[in-house]
């Protein structure tokens, strides 16, 4: 049972005066709260709170927050072994300390043993648990003195193949489990090592708003290589240098940051057999927080209407900001349950309906790892569910000739293909085809089917084969 922890509820523990690096620290905060509100790591470290960090200390703490959550249960492991006590017997506040010390120990191997340990025994003294140090110190002193014993010598005394893959790559068995049979030993054992790996940076040209030219220039000079991506077109990957989020380009919307499967999902949408329409009609229903929408709209004719609907208007007042930042001025934004009966004006309005569902985000794992300690096959079930509620409304939009592309960033059919399966088998029933035209798109696009179709509908992405993020995207043709 995990114990909870003697502090208030979703606050951090209270510091006291112990001198504690503020990378250090920072790191503790946000492990804190990934554990105790389901808050997602990627958001918190780009939160203002931490813009006061030195550039090395916001290097230390991406490193140590992602670090730590994706090799969480091989870290676990080394915590039973060297507090003799399984982890999860030990209080929140103890767990991320000793995740934190032993990352360090034995990942960041330019950290001197005495600064791991000394600054995590340090972290728990500054806690409401001063009690769990001794505890703490022991277990790294443990760790320090066994640094010769390799994490593969350890796993020989791991009886079960299954046990021993999930501590070598820190991943849940269940998962695991399910790779193995679907993609065999050696795509999963691939996919689960790529996922602890960190993600190439990608963007895209954004003509709107700066000549593509001007922003080659300053890339050029500002050291950042770049090389076209071969997943989505007009997508390109960085070689050398870093793009950040708050350089200038990205700031006024003439770069925009964004995955290359991403990119690919909205240019799906877009090339479509109509796209010499005039006026063209496009939905796309749960479009926060923006990235295809926008792209969409920049893809498509000056002339066209693109209606851009997410539940939650805050998601859609942060649209609204993308939009202006990045000149985007043909998106119509529009709050609305797409779970329930849509307006009656949607019903087959649209020549084009894009649907990037919400999902497991499996296939996001490379930035998101916390996700694979969250999720089960029950959570997966219920959102293959919510998914059909999705798709079936998505379907009534579209006028009889259009498009519904449907999109999720995950690696489970649950979740693609067999969501898909389920909706033409209900259209038939209806008297409506929906024809799968995703390979035509692909070779529309100039891209090589083989690289991503399925057996089944659709298309994949995966973050090994593809060096992108995780999606499972299908183009349908709707006809009577």
């Amino acid at each position: 049972m995990n114990t909870r922890p003697r502090l208030i509820k979703s606050q951090p523990p209270r510091p006291r005066p112990i001198e504690i690096s503020p990378a250090r620290r920072a790191a503790f905060d946000i492990l804190w709260r990934v554990a105790t509100e389901d808050a997602y790591a990627t958001n918190l470290l780009a939160s203002e709170n931490y813009n006061s960090l030195s550039r090395e200390d916001h290097g230390l703490l991406n490193e140590l927050v992602l670090g730590v959550l994706r090799w969480q249960r091989t870290l676990d492991f080394l915590i039973e072994r060297y507090a003799q006590r399984p982890t999860n017997k030990l209080d929140t506040a103890t767990q991320i300390a000793l995740r934190l010390g032993l990352y360090q120990l034995r990942w960041l191997t330019r950290i001197p043993a005495h600064a791991a340990l000394n600054e995590s025994v340090n972290l728990i003294k500054a806690t409401e648990q001063p009690a769990a140090a001794p505890l703490v110190n022991a277990a790294l002193r443990n760790a320090t003195r066994d640094s010769a014993t390799s994490l593969e010598e350890m796993l020989a005394t791991v009886p079960n193949d299954l046990a021993r893959l999930g501590i070598e790559t820190s991943h849940p068995s269940w998962l695991l489990k399910r790779w193995l049979a679907r993609l065999g030993e050696t795509d999963a054992k691939e996919l689960a090592t790529a996922n602890n790996t960190t993600p190439r940076t990608a963007f895209r040209f954004n003509a709107l708003q700066a000549d593509p030219a001007q922003s080659r220039e300053w890339l050029a000079q500002s050291g950042i290589g770049f090389e076209p991506s071969t997943v989505a077109p007009q997508a390109f990957v960085i070689t050398a240098g870093k793009l950040s989020s708050q350089a200038t380009p990205v700031q006024t919307g003439a770069l925009y940051l964004q995955d290359e499967a991403s990119q690919l999902i909205a240019h799906l949408a877009a090339n479509h057999p109509q796209s010499q329409i005039s006026n063209p009609q496009c939905l796309d229903l749960c479009a926060a927080p923006g990235s295809k929408a926008t792209l969409l709209a920049s893809l498509l004719p000056a002339d066209a209407r693109i209606v851009a609907c997410d539940l939650h208007a805050h998601r859609l007042r942060t649209m609204d900001e993308m939009r202006e930042r990045l000149g985007i001025f043909n998106l119509e934004l529009k709050q609305l349950d797409a779970t329930q009966e849509l307006p009656a004006s949607f019903v087959e309005s649209f020549d084009a309906v894009l649907l990037d569902a919400p999902c497991s985000g499996l296939g996001t794992l490379q930035r998101h790892p916390e996700i694979k300690w969250r999720l089960n096959e029950a959570k997966l079930k219920e959102l293959a569910e919510l998914q059909k509620q999705l798709i079936a409304n998505a379907a009534r939009c579209v006028k009889p000739g259009g498009l519904l592309t449907y999109a999720v960033c995950s690696t489970e059919p649950e979740e693609g293909e067999e969501v898909v399966a389920w909706l033409r088998a209900q259209q038939k029933e209806a008297g409506y085809e929906f024809r799968d035209m995703t390979r035509e798109r692909l070779l529309e696009l100039g891209l090589d089917p083989t690289n991503f179709l399925t057996g089944d509908f659709g298309g994949r992405t995966y973050p090994h084969h593809h060096g992108c993020e995780g999606f499972f995207f299908c183009v349908l043709w709707k006809r009577r």
